[in-house]
């Protein structure tokens, strides 16, 4: 189930505040992921089987915080249970990761868009046993925290050339102690 509500029906709280229920679940269900409707115009749903689509966020209709929502994946024993959501558009990419350590890149173009209540198209071959564990979306830039780099040769650069500033203010000078071992 997925639910889409407005950033303003959550209100401010202090830090100590228990906070809102913003979706209202059934026995065994979790909260898997939350987006902003500015990160995409698409949402990416992949379950544990590999299986995966991609939705238009116009297909979720705004509801009140709280309520039950919508169906949004189509859960069978062939797609196993949702592992993972994220906002996309066509020009972003994802990265999925198996519990063997196998780390595929897709770019989103390349996923069908379907409608809500469908299972989605096979995103990974996966071996008996191996399920995908996580799914992240690949950064357009990186970045230091202070700057962001177009890739990571531009990033590189930079460090180099700031460990080189460094080196020169080192400078150092001898001790009274280091005079005397002379």
């Amino acid at each position: 189930m997925c639910i889409r509500f407005k950033e303003t029906d959550v209100r401010a709280m202090g830090r100590t505040a228990m906070g809102v229920i913003g979706m209202n679940l059934e026995d065994g269900d979790e909260i898997v992921g939350m987006q902003l409707n500015t990160q995409g115009d698409s949402l990416l749903i992949v379950s544990e089987k590999g299986m995966g689509k991609r939705t238009r966020m116009d297909e979720f209709s705004v509801q009140k915080r709280g309520g039950k929502g919508v169906k949004c994946y189509k859960i069978a024993d062939k797609t196993g249970n949702v592992i993972g959501v994220k906002a996309v558009n066509d020009s972003h990419e994802i990265m999925m990761i198996t519990t063997e350590g196998i780390i595929i890149q897709l770019r989103m173009e390349d996923i069908s868009m379907i409608g809500r209540n469908t299972s989605g198209v096979k995103m990974i071959n996966l071996d008996e046993g191996v399920t995908v564990a996580r799914i992240a979306k690949v950064r357009e830039k990186i970045s230091d925290g202070m700057q962001e780099y177009d890739d990571v040769d531009q990033a590189a650069e930079k460090v180099n050339e700031e460990s080189e500033d460094e080196e020169e203010e080192n400078i150092i000078f001898p001790t009274e102690s280091d005079e005397d071992e002379e």
